[in-house]
C-alpha cells in the first residue's frame, strides 16, 4: 500500500500519464478503418508505379480533382517519376488518423498513411498519402506527396 503522503503523488503521476497516453492513442485509425484505407492507398501506388497516371487521377477523392487538373497531374506524376526512377522497395506505412485534414477546414474522416521509399535513382524518401472517407463511405485518395 502507498503511505498516506505520495498518494497524491500517486494520483498525480496517473493523471500525468493519461494525458500523455490518451492523445497517442485517439489518432490511431480502428483496425477496419485502417484497412479499408490501406487498400485504397495500395492500388493507387500500383497504378502510380505502373504508369497509370490518369487512372490514379479518376480514383482519387473529388477534393484532389477540384485542386489538380488530370493534365496538371499527369504531369507533376511524370516529372517526378522521371527523377526518382521505378519503386524499388515500399516500407509498410505509419498511419494516423485525424477529423480535419492538415490543408484544410473540411471536416471529416482522414487517414494518413506515411511510407519509406526507394526509388531506383533515389533512396530514402517519404510517399504520404492522404486518404479520406467520401460521402458515399468509400475511402479515396485526397493528397499523394513525395519528398
Amino acid at each position: 500500500m502507498i503511505p498516506k503522503q505520495f498518494r497524491i503523488h500517486a494520483v498525480l503521476a496517473l493523471a500525468v500519464l493519461v494525458m500523455i497516453i490518451f492523445p497517442l492513442l485517439s489518432n490511431k485509425p480502428e483496425g477496419y478503418k485502417a484497412e479499408e484505407a490501406t487498400a485504397a492507398a495500395s492500388e493507387f501506388l500500383a497504378l502510380i508505379d505502373a504508369g497509370r497516371f490518369d487512372q490514379s487521377w479518376q480514383v482519387s477523392a473529388q477534393v484532389l480533382k477540384e485542386k489538380i487538373t488530370q493534365a496538371d497531374w499527369n504531369k507533376h506524376l511524370a516529372t517526378s517519376r522521371q527523377r526518382t526512377g521505378a519503386i524499388v522497395a515500399r516500407q509498410e506505412p505509419d498511419l494516423s488518423y485525424a477529423s480535419m485534414a492538415a490543408d484544410s477546414t473540411a471536416k471529416g474522416e482522414y487517414i494518413v498513411l506515411l511510407y519509406s521509399s526507394d526509388f531506383e535513382q533515389v533512396k530514402d524518401l517519404s510517399e504520404t498519402i492522404t486518404v479520406m472517407l467520401e460521402e458515399d463511405k468509400v475511402w479515396r485518395v485526397a493528397g499523394y506527396f513525395i519528398q
